[in-house]
């Protein structure tokens, strides 16, 4: 069955309609939200469900880039004729932060609901349009060529209410209110294993550049794919919780590395518990004081079942400290990638986190293949 299912992910690359992008981009989008083990999935029998919003933000991710450096994207598509449906909208967000930091603060912005007055009608219209294009165009047509039926692969789910603007857009807007999409199970168990092979070199990503330098000859492939693969979160950032750990070790004295139980003295470090060259995630919750040889030691490992377990009482002690300083944002970074905000308000939101957390190492180790950590 997996065999049958990447040879129909491999028609669906090759034969499906090729006038724009958005196929790529779908087919990229859903892998990577499949292998981030959102905690917003559903398994419905023969289906999984999810939410619309967790696309969109992918879709800014990626396109974000090529419209800033106004890059082809369709047939027929030129400076003068803008035939993406997104591309007039997502313009206007390009030119507004050209000049304030770019997609990382864009980026940054919509995931704490901290945009500007002036453009948020811009990217609730961005948002929108993205999500009836998603829902028009690509998950019409994807896997036609294979079943010969529209809507054969994706299905939309629409949501109860109608879509109003609200007060403050971010992220658990998109995810709670932009409506939801379905796969069949059998697809989504080889995207979550395959996925990163499928959009490896010899497909989504080099078919996507290739489209893009065959519009114009001007451009070199590896600068195409420079720009495809450009992301928000580049580099590592611990400022924030650089300051909150250290301004706890000035109050306290010390602090207990959260892997070791050991004194940090003079060398404080500050680990992320999923490494951010597999996981690109600088939240709080993801950020704990580890001693400086500790932390080199577990490099782009992956924490144990076992070690996470031994160190459950440290981890969701941390968690608390931080949450008490600083609950707006770990609130709001907690809910995105760990539990659902429903969950985080109940008594116990420490037990789910730390079970999603097992459950995303485990995932990482066991699906994925990576080394685990042990001390």
């Amino acid at each position: 069955m997996e065999y049958q299912i990447l040879k129909n992910i491999n028609q669906i690359i090759e034969r499906d309609s090729k006038d724009t992008t958005y196929k790529f981009a779908l087919l990229r989008a859903t892998i990577e939200v499949i292998q981030e083990r959102s905690p917003h999935q559903r398994f419905d029998e023969e289906r999984v469900i999810l939410p619309m919003g967790l696309l969109i933000l992918k879709w800014v991710e990626y396109y974000y880039p090529i419209i800033e450096n106004e890059l082809p994207q369709r047939n027929g598509d030129n400076l003068d004729t803008f035939t993406l449906s997104f591309r007039k909208c997502f313009k206007e967000v390009t030119d507004f932060y050209r000049s304030r930091g770019g997609l990382s603060v864009f980026y940054s912005e919509l995931m704490k609901g901290s945009l500007h007055e002036e453009i948020e009608d811009s990217v609730f219209d961005l948002c929108k349009t993205m999500r009836n294009t998603i829902r028009n165009q690509p998950m019409r047509y994807i896997g036609k060529s294979v079943y010969g039926t529209e809507y054969s692969i994706f299905n939309w789910v629409q949501p109860h209410r109608n879509l109003i603007q609200p007060d403050q857009l971010d992220a658990n807007t998109l995810i709670e209110n932009f409506g939801e999409f379905s796969i069949p199970r059998d697809y989504y168990n080889v995207m979550e294993l395959m996925g990163s092979f499928v959009t490896g070199m010899h497909s989504i990503l080099i078919h996507w550049a290739k489209f893009t330098v065959n519009k114009d000859r001007r451009l070199d492939l590896n600068q195409v794919l420079g720009t495809i693969l450009e992301s928000p979160l580049e580099h590592r950032n611990t400022t924030l919780s650089q300051k909150i750990f250290s301004q706890l070790k000035a109050e306290r004295g010390n602090l207990e590395c959260v892997w070791t139980g050991g004194r940090i003295s003079d060398d404080l470090n500050i680990d992320h518990i999923l490494p951010f060259s597999i996981w690109r995630n600088n939240d709080l919750w993801n950020l704990l004081p580890s001693k400086a040889k500790i932390n080199g030691r577990k490099d782009d490992k992956i924490p144990s079942i076992e070690l996470l377990n031994k160190r459950k009482d440290s981890i969701i002690s941390y968690w608390t400290l931080i949450r008490k300083s600083e609950q707006i944002v770990f609130d709001k970074e907690l809910s995105i990638s760990l539990v659902t905000r429903g969950k985080l308000n109940q008594q116990n939101w420490e037990s789910v986190a730390f079970e999603s957390l097992k459950d995303k190492c485990s995932y990482l180790i066991k699906t994925r293949g990576f080394q685990e950590f042990n001390v």
